[in-house]
């Protein structure tokens, strides 16, 4: 009789698949040892050897295939049994079939059959602006199999790992690789998803159109890209016009506040760029409950409008899903879990206008599809009522037109926005994740985000303020956000600068004591942290007042990785 193995790579256009691997009746026992070799140009060279083992005298594996679908591979090759062998290969539609025949098949329980087989590709390593992701597709393994083995080689020019996931069983540095290895245990319910580079570089141009529609003057505020530690660095190349103040609120956004004449129209442009790294976490490290600071749970656990943190409702789920005995990423966790395998994501809503943000109650109560916003609410609805302080972010999310990864906060003239969240762990911070694009792409969002989410905004004093970029027109014409990956090779500088002048002051007690009243402006592009160790951070030209000793000969400030400068007095 004839075994065949089918292994049906299903690709969506995000390169997300599965692997199926049918079963054999009990007849054969299968090992596969699988090798995925990156080259630095990004082409991928597979390896596989399958080793069948007849577990009956009267059944022969004669010929081994498996189809690939939206997958296109190149240089095939193949051996049975050490003999070459010819594969045939045939396409039809977005699917490949490989077939290679085994015409010295041994018979016998206990005897083997040998395959080999090699192909190349360029659909599982891609480079986006400076960062390279792979994804190779998910596998499903039947209890035949005895042992399932991957090892991924990624040239270490294409740079460091910014996350790999799963974690690898073993990973270490050979002949110039990156080697992971992986067994059936760890691949059993994922693929495996990494990218590789020291950091990707966006370049935004922002427009901002404010009104006044008073008889008088009036001040209006709009909120500039964040800086997010670890994660986000921004740089505001120009802002026209300068704004009248910037200063930084309780969730770290930039608000920029311009003052209007009555009935005065006013379009800002914000240029700049963003470098964003990667991180990943590992839940099980994550911090206790008892650790976490109770301002940042006062703050952060209030229920609010679409966080519905204190409802019936919501309580019901936060009470099943919390276990007292897990750290706080660990549950955390589980709230995402639940989001991502309970709510459907809406594929039809950008066909609409306008979507109406429902709230976390409506998300846990309905069973209809619903788009980020829902994913997002309820996430932090639920980490809130578990005592997790959680918040929303809002930004631009690029997607390349993967449709496992949509965006869908539409605004007008085809400006589209993404939400996500965050919450805070006493051992690593603040921690971002995405549950929409985790159910969408099946992809693992939580213990690492992607270097193609731009924070505009983080809400967490208040669900629905500040606005983010995107947001604020007065005309119907044009687009108001542009984003788009630096040139490949370019160099953009993200350097600090401050300058410090005496100022004038009649506090005769600071003055008796040798300090100097300071005007302190952040003349960069870049923010600067803990100036003179006060905790006082500025965002590109912000200003603010210090006194420092006169005995002081330089001011202490650093910049976004740590790095401490000095300003000499």
């Amino acid at each position: 009789m004839k075994a065949r193995q089918y292994l049906y790579f299903v690709f969506s256009v995000i390169l997300l698949s599965h692997i199926q691997v049918a079963a054999f009746e009990a007849q054969f026992a299968t090992e596969y040892l699988v090798d995925f070799s990156i080259q630095q140009n990004g082409e991928t060279q597979v390896n596989q050897q399958i080793n069948i083992t007849n577990l009956k005298d009267d059944v022969i594996a004669t010929s081994y295939s498996f189809t690939i679908k939206y997958f296109e591979i190149f240089d095939v090759s193949a051996q049975a049994n050490g003999n070459k062998a010819t594969p045939k290969v045939e396409t039809s539609g977005n699917e490949t079939t490989i077939v290679v025949n085994i015409d010295d098949y041994v018979i016998g329980k206990g005897r083997q059959n040998k395959i080999e087989l090699t192909y190349k590709t360029l659909d599982i390593a891609t480079k986006v602006g400076e960062v390279w992701n792979i994804n190779i597709p998910k596998t499903q393994l039947n209890n035949d199999t005895s042992s399932y083995n991957v090892t991924l080689e990624v040239k270490e020019s294409l740079g460091p790992k910014i996350f790999i996931s799963p974690v690898p069983d073993t990973e270490k540095s050979s002949d110039g690789n990156h080697v992971f290895n992986f067994t059936k245990e760890s691949l059993r319910n994922t693929g495996i998803s990494a990218s590789f580079g020291s950091y990707q570089v966006l370049n935004f141009k922002l427009k901002y159109q404010i009104s006044n529609p008073n008889y008088f003057y009036a001040n209006y505020e709009v909120a500039l890209p964040p800086d997010i530690k670890m994660l986000q660095q921004v740089k505001y190349s120009t802002i026209t016009p300068s704004p009248n103040s910037i200063k930084l609120d309780e969730d770290g956004n930039a608000i920029a506040t311009f003052r209007l004449k009555p009935k005065q129209k006013l379009q800002i442009e914000l240029n700049g760029a963003a470098r964003l790294t990667g991180r990943q976490i590992n839940p099980a490290f994550g911090g206790k409950f008892e650790s976490l600071p109770n301002t940042l749970i006062e703050k952060y656990t209030k229920a609010q409008k679409y966080w519905e943190s204190d409802s019936k409702e919501i309580k019901a789920i936060s009470n099943k899903i919390i276990d007292t005995n897990l750290n706080v990423s660990q549950n955390a966790q589980k709230a995402y879990d639940y989001v991502t395998e309970t709510l459907s994501y809406n594929f039809d809503a950008l066909k609409e206008n306008f979507i109406e943000r429902e709230g976390a109650v409506a998300a846990a109560n309905n069973k209809k599809p619903f788009t980020c916003m829902e994913f997002t609410d309820l996430f932090v609805a639920l980490a809130r009522s578990m005592g997790i302080p959680a918040r929303e972010i809002n930004g631009y999310a690029i997607n390349s037109g993967e449709t496992t990864k949509p965006v869908s906060i539409q605004l007008k003239n085809g400006d589209l926005l993404h939400s996500w969240a965050e919450y805070y762990d006493p051992f690593y911070g603040w921690v971002q994740v995405d549950p929409t694009w985790g159910n969408t792409s099946g992809i693992d969002y939580f213990t690492k985000l992607d270097t193609n989410h731009l924070a505009f905004v983080v809400k967490g004093i208040d669900s629905e303020y500040p606005y983010p970029a995107g947001s604020y027109r007065f005309s119907d014409e044009g687009k108001l956000v542009e984003v788009d990956y630096a040139l490949q090779g370019s160099q953009t500088p993200f350097d600090t600068s401050l300058e410090f002048k005496k100022s004038l002051s009649l506090n005769l007690i600071k003055i008796i004591n040798g300090n100097q009243k300071y005007e302190v402006e952040n003349s960069g592009e870049t923010f600067v942290y803990d100036i003179d160790k006060t905790g006082l951070n500025l965002a590109p030209k912000q200003k603010a007042t210090i006194w420092i000793n006169n005995t002081v000969k330089g001011v202490s400030y650093k910049d976004y990785e740590d790095k401490e400068s000095f300003w000499p007095l």
